[in-house]
């Protein structure tokens, strides 16, 4: 039985999304398997364009994939904004992770997941709890 009603609502980066589609046998894979079955994912804009435009370049033989994976995967799509001068978001270091943090702020998951270490940071998690893939699958893993 799925708990998917009582799960998470968990924002997921772009960085999670090209590590899974890289190698089926990834954290951020089996992350992605345990949202889709037990939690609400959260994919915002910008990242289905960077994800799309990263496999592109990187890995081209991995779009296939991802198509199939967005049209399999049931998820729920954060608009991106254009202008982010009308949020309220604390300091991020990395100037190419606004679109990211505004898109979050905007969605107001209970999880933010990542790999990027400049999301760790006390004021960001004011905002909502930043986990790894890794730390999310040890606290709500089975």
């Amino acid at each position: 039985m799925s708990r998917k009603g009582n799960g998470l609502r968990v924002f997921v980066d772009s960085n999670i999304l090209v590590s899974a589609m890289h190698s089926a046998a990834s954290v951020s894979r089996q992350l992605l398997l345990l949202l889709a079955k037990e939690h609400r994912l959260l994919i915002s804009s910008y990242s289905l364009t960077e994800v799309s435009r990263v496999l592109e370049k990187r890995f081209p033989n991995k779009l296939a994939e991802w198509d199939h994976f967005l049209g399999q995967f049931d998820f729920e799509l954060i608009l991106t904004p254009v202008d982010f001068t009308t949020i309220d978001m604390p300091y991020i270091r990395d100037a190419k992770d606004i679109p990211i943090l505004a898109s979050a702020i905007i969605a107001r998951p209970d999880v933010l997941v990542t790999g990027d270490y400049y999301f760790h940071t006390s004021e960001i998690q004011e905002c909502f709890t930043v986990m790894t893939p890794r730390a999310f699958l040890q606290s709500f893993g089975k």
